[in-house]
């Protein structure tokens, strides 16, 4: 019965205990509900004020791009600061969003469609919902390169343009005269780049685009595109603080971008614009004279001039040319069509015939032919050197020029220019008469003897005098130019083949390819890499990389074969040769070879190119150059003068002294 008591006095207790607990629980639910109810009602304004003016936004600093400079220090490209619109997306309703648009279309003398698009808020002129492409977050560039006018209404105007803020970025600024612009070539924003370009594409498949900004600006061609990653700096960035109308209150930290490492280039100034300026004026002169020299479809021309030692580009020319400076801008749909016929580098690829002005441009260029041709006579030496290499013929063969050469009895005879019967050749006077006889006697000699092996051979000999092959400049999208006699040798006939490959007539090759064979010859069998940069520089620490010559290949020579072909190739020059009104103002022998190569174009029949190779001086060769002039008719006419004029500069800037 005690027992009993005791039992249910303790569950009393306990549950007296539990109510006060819940009581208690009870008690705090309700002064939590009533404070928050207090924040709601009360200071939800000022809470809520606060979260807005403590709007964090991250904006990008667009780090400079590297300069580039010619071998003394001139510069080349440069940067320039402009004033540039970037939008931080303030929290407001889209209505406001679409005045500011409005507003800024107005003093931006943009379309409206290209500020939603610039803006980035997901709304069109109408007011409708589209695809964002950037989330709200993300800093949007609106316009670079304000005007004075611009900026003074932005920023006196702050409540007419809610998050709009005007900043300071580097843009690229490239030189008037449009030096070597195809050498160097041009940047554009980084959000085309990204669409059209596999290495930009790469990037922007990365996380955060691996660092990129979409108006970034990269290379897309030439040096500024191949040295991207020394040329471009490392973004900084500004974490600020922006109003409820996305104004900048305050800069919180700043990291400041890194500039890019200047680039040191191989180029001359003064040699570039000489031979730019030479090539016009005798391009206006081919196509005005009177007489059989006149070429009126003589308005392209592609030079090289290459150091034999080093493999340094100190002139590259691609003509015509234009002002890269386009690319900063808006380019529209004519200015496309017009760069379509000059932006090539035609020394390393295929470029057009410049038909601009033409009645039916895209019409006419398919009546010339474009930059990549036969090489015709100029590949004479070289024909000569592997006979003597591979014991076809000896330096002291010698061989009847019969005036017409039947290498079989269902072909047309080959027959040399003008019909010349040279009587006795050797390979001196072979070289100096340029005789197509000879050479399709030694090919077809050749191939008798050796079969499809000697095809094989002429090829592998070829590629290491850098012909048929890339040459390996940095320079993107070269060619490696055509091997017809490859097509005709399996397709018809190897002995056809031979002979028309040995005088040019079945390969075609760029103007670089022509520079290297001849560097490589002038360097008795050593292939050096064209270099077009000789330092990076970091601009910050002044720390420099230099680019050494590399060698691609070695062919060994035997000195009295390579004495055979200069001597032949330096005859060229001298009375007889088909080139002796030239080089005869220099105080030492050049080492040359005239082509002029025949080709046939549907629609107008049998054009003539005029092709030039020389190196010099020929008893210690320094500069080699090769040209071309599309429809210039004979070698020396149109091609030569250029010639000349490049090894004459060369000797003046790097030799006289």
């Amino acid at each position: 019965m005690f027992q009993g008591r005791r039992k249910t006095s303790s569950a009393g207790l306990l549950s007296g205990r539990l109510h006060g607990l819940w009581l208690i629980v009870i008690l705090l639910f309700v002064v939590l509900i009533l404070r928050l109810s207090s924040i709601q009602l009360g200071a939800g304004a000022e809470y809520n004020q606060l979260a807005v003016e403590n709007n964090f936004k991250q904006v990008p600093l667009v780090a400079s791009r590297g300069k580039i400079y010619d071998r003394n220090g001139n510069i080349l490209v440069e940067n320039r600061s402009l004033f540039t619109a970037i939008y931080l997306e303030p929290d407001s309703d889209k209505k406001k969003k679409l005045a500011t648009a409005k507003e800024l279309a107005n003093v931006l003398k943009m379309p409206l469609k290209d500020v939603l698009e610039a803006m980035d808020i997901g709304l069109d002129a109408k007011g409708k919902p589209t695809m964002r492409k950037q989330p709200p977050y993300y800093p949007k560039k609106l316009k670079d390169r304000l005007s004075d006018e611009e900026i003074v209404k932005i920023s006196e105007n702050p409540d007419r343009f809610p998050g709009v803020n005007i900043f300071s970025e580097p843009l690229r600024q490239y030189r008037k005269d449009s030096i070597a612009v195809q050498t160097i070539g041009y940047v554009r924003p980084y959000a085309g780049a990204k669409t059209s370009m596999k290495k930009y594409k790469a990037l922007a498949a990365q996380p955060n685009q691996a660092g990129y900004l979409d108006w970034e600006q990269v290379g897309m061609d030439g040096i500024e595109y191949s040295y991207q990653d020394e040329l471009r700096g490392k973004n900084g960035y500004r974490l600020v603080r922006v109003n409820s109308q996305g104004k900048l209150v305050e800069v919180l930290k700043e990291v400041s971008p890194k500039p890019g490492n200047d680039l040191i280039t191989t180029l001359d100034q003064d040699m570039q614009l000489e031979a730019e300026a030479f090539v016009e004026q005798h391009l206006a002169r081919l196509r005005t004279q009177a007489g059989n020299k006149r070429a009126p479809y003589a308005r392209n021309a592609y030079a090289v001039a290459m150091e034999v030692k080093t493999g340094r580009i100190r002139s590259m020319v691609s003509y015509p040319d234009y002002d890269p400076n386009i690319w900063n801008g808006k380019v529209g749909s004519e200015d496309y069509r017009n760069l379509s016929f000059v932006i090539n580098n035609g020394t390393i690829r295929e470029a057009p015939y410049d038909a601009r002005g033409s009645a039916s441009p895209q019409s006419e260029v398919k009546r010339h032919p474009f930059s990549v041709l036969p090489s015709g006579s100029t590949f004479k030496p070289l024909t000569v050197l592997m006979g003597m290499m591979e014991g076809v013929i000896k330096p002291t063969t010698y061989w009847r020029d019969p005036g017409a050469f039947y290498y079989a009895k269902a072909t047309p005879p080959i027959r040399n220019s003008g019909r010349h019967n040279y009587g006795l050749l050797d390979p001196v006077k072979a070289i100096q008469k340029s005789s197509n006889t000879f050479m399709a006697w030694l090919g077809t000699k050749w191939y008798r003897r050796d079969k499809l092996e000697a095809v094989e051979k002429f090829e592998q000999l070829a590629h290491a005098f850098g012909l048929g092959i890339k040459t390996g400049v940095p320079l993107p999208r070269e060619q490696d130019g055509l091997e017809d006699y490859k097509i005709i040798a399996k397709r018809n006939s190897g002995m056809g083949a031979m002979a028309l490959a040995s005088f040019g007539q079945a390969q075609r090759y760029t103007a670089l390819q022509l520079a290297q064979y001849m560097q490589t010859l002038g360097n008795k069998g050593t292939r050096l890499r064209p270099q077009l940069v000789e330092k990076v520089v970091n601009p910050t620490t002044g720390k420099t990389k230099e680019i050494k010559p590399e060698v691609m290949q070695r062919t060994p020579i035997k000195e009295n074969y390579y004495q055979t072909v200069v001597r032949g190739m330096v005859q060229v020059t001298k009375p007889g040769g088909t080139a002796a009104e030239l080089f005869n103002h220099l105080p030492f022998d050049v080492a040359a070879k005239t082509g002029t190569s025949e080709q046939d174009i549907p629609g107008r029949g049998r054009v003539e190119n005029s092709v030039f190779v020389a190196f010099a001086p020929a008893n210690d060769p320094q500069i080699a150059v090769a040209v071309i002039v599309p429809e210039g008719g004979y070698g020396a006419v149109a091609a030569g003068p250029i010639a000349d004029h490049l090894i004459t500069s060369y000797y003046e800037k790097f030799m006289k002294k």
